[in-house]
């Protein structure tokens, strides 16, 4: 075999070299090496390198090769190191390092971030996600708060803009130091497959947290994380959370993931409360007994099931929800609204949601009337035809062919059809049934030590099955205001605050200069028109004037609200305001003639 011809077709440029280096014994090495790397660079699409290779080589008089030798050795000496990295790196990890993984679906991960927000060297780190930061409306300062070109009036347009930015760590690793001691985070994001009962798999974001330390024992990590943790709830112990079930997607997860946060209030005084002051007293020791932690041993050696609930039962605006929220104040627990009129809420939805409660919380269920717990309309139906039989024991007459056509059969036939209709109309309805909400309540798989309150307007149109004891232990009537509470509700409303508020009101009796200017005439009206002192004695009036169990709490509170900067003047309107009231009481109008 001609190898010549071969080496010649694949490399001409070589094979040319080499005939000249035969033809011509004079030329040096150098031009062949260099002609030969040439063609080489060539074949490997690299022939812009050629005039270096040529400099290197012609003009400076440095053998190129040796250059590609020296190239080599630094590319092996590269992936040795590369490898004796690795090794190292996994050696160290393996063994002189521990780690702890936190996934975002847990509440750890909030307090961990919120943490790691607030430390310099993460702030200041160079991989960073920016987020939008907003105030809370009490957190609010009102020296940043502007006014408009007359000072009269305030300016809100450029306060979102003054606000800085939350910064959180991005993706990827980082590192940080905290009482001595070198941690490293790496944060992860992934798309992975879950198994659900209602879809089968389904496609999610998952993210991790991993965090690592130079330590045998993981001890470090674990006190990173109680602090982080203890540091999130000092900031928040003064506030109720709210949460409420997540989107439709959301609660496919299962989980805590089924549950997010809407909302994280200052805690309500339970004194802000308009109820008689024995039931407050016998609803919170009833809850402060069963919440105690020698209860669930209590309750297990008799076999019963760890559970408690109480209706709040009223006129709207009496104070039902506001009791709720200031009892979890009171007891240090989150609020857990459900909305039974949710469509996309189903009974499966509804019963993951009661299994994933935490141990201790307060599950709130308002207007529970609204929701439509009936049960089947045939059922209905047949206690409607029970009641018609009569009532000496004597049988109904029957219908007959000479029957007229108004007879009994005739009407048996039009109820049944409008019966079937009914229950064919409940079929179609989307929603939560009343056996899946008694499911839900006390079934085999709900969870045990929550607080169940159901507040209603109507507790007589309520199923007896949902109101029985086990399921209602409690039950509390709010009604309108008396003479009392709207005294009390008018020492509330005047009462000296402390200064954290944007216009806090003067202690001092002083007499209301005439304004100069727009700006000196709110600060003017940011006081009261009656001295403190004199404050009881123009409640004390206030209440005589309200009649007892005419209105409501809130209704109250909102004529109060109108002015509440002006006690004197709330007393001298009361009297049109009642009149006005009880006028559109008597003509049935939703149409307010004093306000």
């Amino acid at each position: 075999m001609d190898y010549s011809a071969v080496f010649s077709s694949l490399l001409p440029g070589i094979s040319g070299n080499i005939s000249d280096t035969t033809n011509n014994v004079t030329a040096t090495d150098n031009t062949h090496h260099a002609k030969a790397v040439e063609s080489i660079l060539a074949l490997v699409g690299l022939r812009g390198l050629a005039p270096v290779y040529g400099f290197i080589g012609g003009w400076l008089g440095f053998e190129p090769s040796n250059l590609l030798a020296v190239m080599g050795v630094f590319w092996a000496l590269n992936k040795m190191l590369r490898q004796v990295y690795s090794f190292l790196y996994k050696t160290i990890t393996g063994y002189f390092m521990s780690s702890v993984h936190i996934r975002n679906d847990d509440d750890i991960y909030m307090h961990l971030m919120d943490w790691l927000s607030t430390q310099p060297r993460m702030v200041n780190s160079r991989d960073l996600v920016a987020e939008t930061a907003s105030k809370r409306p009490w957190d609010e300062d009102a020296t940043s708060v502007a006014r408009d070109s007359s000072g009269r009036y305030l300016n809100f347009s450029n306060q979102e803009a003054r606000a800085p930015a939350f910064f959180s760590p991005a993706v990827g690793v980082h590192s940080f130091w905290w009482r001595g001691q070198y941690f490293q985070l790496n944060r992860k994001r992934e798309s992975v497959f879950e198994e659900s009962n209602m879809s089968g798999q389904l496609f999610r974001d998952q993210e991790d947290l991993i965090i690592s330390c130079f330590w045998r024992s993981p001890e470090p990590i674990k006190q990173l994380l109680a602090h982080a943790k203890q540091q999130y709830f000092r900031d928040h112990q003064a506030r109720t959370t709210v949460k409420r079930p997540s989107t439709n997607a959301g609660r496919r997860y299962g989980g805590r993931v089924g549950w997010h946060q809407v909302a994280n209030r200052p805690i309500r005084d339970i004194k802000t409360v308009v109820l008689d002051e024995k039931q407050k007293l016998q609803v919170l020791a009833d809850i402060n007994e069963y919440l105690h932690p020698e209860t669930p041993k209590w309750y297990s050696n008799r076999g019963i099931p760890l559970r408690r609930g109480y209706l709040f039962h009223g006129p709207p605006g009496t104070g039902k929800t506001s009791l709720s929220f200031a009892l979890a104040g009171i007891f240090g627990l989150d609020i857990h609204v459900i909305s039974l009129l949710e469509p996309s809420l189903t009974e499966e939805d509804l019963s993951n949601l009661f299994a994933t409660l935490p141990r201790r919380c307060i599950v709130l269920l308002e207007d529970i009337d609204t929701a439509g717990l009936r049960r089947p309309a045939l059922n209905q139906f047949d206690e409607e035809t029970s009641q018609s039989e009569p009532q000496d024991g004597t049988a109904k007459p029957t219908a007959t062919k000479n029957s007229s056509s108004n007879g009994p059969r005739d009407w048996k036939v039009s109820d049944l059809a409008r019966a079937l209709k009914k229950e064919g109309e409940s079929d179609q309805k989307v929603g939560i049934s009343l056996s899946g909400l008694l499911n839900a309540i006390d079934g085999v798989a709900s969870q045990e030590g929550r607080v169940l309150i159901m507040t209603t307007n109507t507790p007589e149109q309520l199923d007896d099955a949902l109101i029985r004891p086990g399921r209602v232990d409690l039950q509390v009537a709010f009604s309108n205001a008396t003479q009392d509470q709207a005294r009390e509700l008018f020492v509330r409303m005047y009462e000296e605050d402390q200064p954290s508020s944007l216009l806090t009101p003067s202690s001092t009796p002083t007499p209301t200069p005439t304004p100069n200017s727009p700006h000196e005439k709110m600060e003017s009206e940011a006081g009261l028109d009656i001295p403190i002192s004199d404050l009881p004695s123009v409640a004390e009036a206030f209440g005589a004037k309200i009649p007892d169990g005419e209105f409501s709490p809130a209704q109250i509170q909102g004529y109060l609200l109108k002015r509440k900067k002006q006690p004197r003047k709330a007393l001298e309107e009361a009297d049109m305001w009642v009149d006005g009231l009880l006028r559109q009481k008597a003509m049935k109008t939703k149409i307010l003639q004093v306000q």
